[in-house]
C-alpha cells in the first residue's frame, strides 16, 4: 500500500512524538499544543502536509483536537497510566468475549506475515525502540481488529497512547524476550483452536503492563512527556 503525503506526514509527526524530538511548551492546563508552524519549523514540513498530518493523527485518536484549542498532546502521568490500564482491560475483555470459534483466513495470514516480518528484521531495526513499538502496535491491532472490527475505533487511541509509554526514555523492555513469549500465543490465536490461547494472551498483556507499571512508579508522580 502506497502512503499519501498526508499519511507520510502523520507518521513523521508521530515518530517525532515517540522519540521526543519535538520541542513543546505545556499550557497552564498541562497539555502540549501541536501547531502547524512548530511542525513546519522543526520537521521541515510544508504548511499543507503538517496540517493534513495533524488531522489524520486526530482522526485516529493519537492526538486531541478541539476547535477552540486546536491540536494537543496529552502529558503522560501516573493518573493517565492507571486510566489507560483500565481502558485496556475493558477492551481486551470485550475482544475475548467476542472471540469467534476460528479467526478468518485473511486475518490469520496477515498476522502470520507480520510475525515473519518481525523475525527477519535487520539488526539495526531490532535495536530501535520506535521500530519495535511500531511492529508491536501493528501486530496487536491487526489481530484484535480481526477478532472484532467493530471495536477498532475504540482500540486505536488506546493502543497509540500505550505506545507513548512503551517508548518513554526511562522504560526498558527486552523486545527479543517479548517476541519469544508472544509469538507462540499469537500463532495459537490464529490456529484452528484459538480458545485455548485467549487466557494466555490476556496474561501476556497483564505481564507487559505490570513491567511498565513497575518502572513508571519510579518516575515523578506528576507529569512527564
Amino acid at each position: 500500500m502506497k502512503f499519501t503525503k498526508a499519511q507520510h506526514a502523520m507518521e513523521q509527526i508521530w515518530a517525532a512524538i515517540l522519540t521526543r524530538q519535538l520541542s513543546l511548551t505545556a499550557r497552564a492546563e498541562g497539555d502540549y499544543p501541536l501547531t502547524v508552524s512548530a511542525l513546519c519549523e522543526q520537521l521541515s514540513l510544508s504548511t499543507a502536509t503538517a496540517r493534513d498530518g495533524l488531522h489524520l493523527l486526530a482522526v485516529e485518536g493519537r492526538v486531541l483536537y478541539q476547535p477552540h484549542l486546536g491540536y494537543r498532546l496529552t502529558p503522560l502521568s501516573q493518573a493517565d497510566w492507571q486510566a489507560l490500564i483500565q481502558a485496556l482491560k475493558g477492551l481486551f475483555g470485550a475482544f475475548i468475549d467476542s472471540f469467534p470459534s476460528k479467526l478468518n483466513e485473511q486475518t490469520a495470514l496477515q498476522v502470520l506475515g507480520l510475525i515473519h516480518s518481525i523475525q527477519h528484521l535487520p539488526a539495526k531495526d531490532s535495536a530501535d525502540i520506535t521500530t519495535m513499538t511500531y511492529w508491536h502496535q501493528t501486530l496487536h491491532t491487526q489481530l484484535l481488529c480481526g477478532i472484532n472490527p467493530y471495536l477498532q475505533k475504540a482500540l486505536m487511541p488506546v493502543i497509540a497512547q500505550h505506545q507513548r509509554y512503551l517508548t518513554h526514555p526511562d522504560v526498558k523492555i527486552d523486545w527479543l524476550a517479548q517476541w519469544q513469549q508472544l509469538f507462540p500465543i499469537v500463532r495459537g490465536l490464529v490456529s484452528p483452536c484459538p480458545q485455548a490461547y485467549t487466557r494466555r494472551y490476556q496474561q501476556y498483556w497483564q505481564s507487559l503492563n505490570q513491567h511498565l507499571d513497575d518502572q513508571l512508579t519510579a518516575l515523578t508522580s506528576g507529569q512527564f512527556l
